[in-house]
């Protein structure tokens, strides 16, 4: 994940272990800032093997006594269309088919697939290897007169980096000066979110400590990054998140007496871009003209734009409701209601007593009722009353289990040293320009 050579940041790149890494809930960044480039650290780096199910392991491919070449699947191919442009035959096509199940993953190529094929020094076909996904790569090999086919796993390559961000002006443009992609900086300002004030909270000079995994191929390419730890060393605020994996393989951020900070409601039900109207108890109305409540908040967002559930609930209204236009209720539990309107439509295959999951699809983005735009005005009543969405306290998901704290403070060592800067006990950190 390279920065800028002006702005490079202090980083550090340690050894670690790959565990999966979950969803999380995403507040809103700057829509006019898309570029999200995957780059990778230039500092020095090491890696371990990770726990790998199935297949058997592959090495980085060895030196091959055969002539490789590299073809790209574009719009429309197949393989025999691949094979006849790279000047194979047919007989090769039906050779490669047949050289066992495992080939199969041939019958599903993808524009922008690659593909690299093996030929004999007198240019005859001798197999060849695709990537089946980011974990497997199928190989074709050719013995005497036949072909066979497998599957392997590619041994894949997972490093810890640190990164230390101080706040200018706003947490995005301090993530991209660190050279954090817009993917690390989602799962950042989404871990945060339900903790901080992302406007509010965060002062010029606050300092923020980001740990990260990146996970490389052999050949060093890059599959993605993954937030693993963050600390806020703010004026308002301070805070540490570590990121846990319970022995069921449930991953969450939480703090380190084991509080979680994931909340039990999306804060936002929907990808939005502005927040166009705030909750207001005298408010001024748009198309009325006369001043009402505005119980709610207005989350400015595209025409289609799907909105989700806050939280686990059952439909308790979906329907036409005056200047709501299309709106859905949501009750969860004998406290909590959230509402939902201007939809353009409903999520098919549901309605009233229909239970819904947190963060599934409830409907759409639209204008229905007394709308001006595109947008949805979502409501949060707790006991019957109106609260602010956007700043009421939500209810906290479980905290680690009390049988479980010995486990997440052996998780939570390393990277709580890793967040200070500090060489994790029994891992090596290199850092700046230093060689591995």
């Amino acid at each position: 994940m390279a920065t800028p050579a002006a702005e490079k940041p202090a980083s550090t790149a340690i050894d670690a272990a790959r565990e999966p890494s979950p969803p999380g809930d995403a507040p809103v960044l700057d829509p006019d800032n898309s570029n999200d480039t995957e780059r990778r650290a230039t500092d020095a780096e090491r890696s371990v093997k990770p726990q790998m199910d199935h297949p058997p392991p592959e090495a980085a491919d060895p030196p091959s006594p055969l002539n490789e070449s590299v073809v790209t699947v574009r719009a429309g191919d197949n393989l025999t269309r691949l094979f006849r442009r790279a000047g194979l035959t047919a007989g090769d096509v039906h050779r490669t088919l047949s050289a066992g199940e495992d080939a199969s993953a041939l019958e599903q190529l993808r524009p922008g697939d690659q593909l690299t094929l093996l030929r004999k020094a007198d240019g005859a076909y001798a197999g060849l290897r695709f990537p089946v996904d980011r974990y497997s790569k199928l190989h074709i090999r050719r013995a005497d007169d036949s072909f066979t086919a497998s599957i392997k796993s590619r041994t894949l390559h997972e490093v810890l980096h640190q990164v230390s961000l101080r706040i200018d002006s706003s947490l995005y443009l301090a993530a991209s000066a660190a050279g954090l992609t817009n993917s690390l900086t989602m799962q950042l300002a989404s871990v945060l979110g339900g903790e901080v004030d992302l406007v509010r909270d965060l002062r010029r000079g606050d300092q923020l400590s980001v740990v990260f995994k990146e996970t490389l191929t052999p050949d060093q390419e890059s599959l993605g990054y993954d937030l693993k730890a963050v600390r806020l060393d703010g004026e308002r605020r301070e805070l540490d998140a570590i990121r846990y994996t319970d022995p069921d393989g449930n991953s969450g951020f939480y703090q380190a007496d084991g509080t979680n900070l994931a909340r039990e409601f999306l804060r936002y039900p929907l990808e939005f871009t502005r927040i166009s109207s705030h909750f207001d108890r005298n408010r001024r109305h748009p198309v009325l003209g006369v001043r009402r409540p505005h119980l709610g908040v207005d989350l400015a967002a595209p025409a289609g734009t799907p909105i989700r559930a806050a939280a686990d609930g059952r439909i308790i209204q979906r329907g036409r409701n005056g200047g709501y236009g299309r709106m859905v209720s949501l009750s969860h539990g004998s406290r909590y209601e959230t509402r939902y309107a201007h939809m353009s439509r409903f999520a098919p295959g549901q309605g009233v007593g229909s239970t819904v999951r947190r963060g599934q699809i409830i409907g759409y983005v639209g204008r229905s009722g007394l709308a001006t735009g595109p947008h949805l005005h979502y409501e949060f009543l707790d006991h019957g009353r109106h609260r602010n969405p956007v700043t009421v306290s939500l209810p906290r998901a479980e905290p680690v289990a009390p049988d479980a704290m010995q486990d997440f403070t052996r998780q939570a060592r390393p990277l709580k040293a890793a967040l200070n800067g500090e060489t994790p006990e029994g891992l090596r950190v290199a850092r700046g320009d230093e060689e591995p």
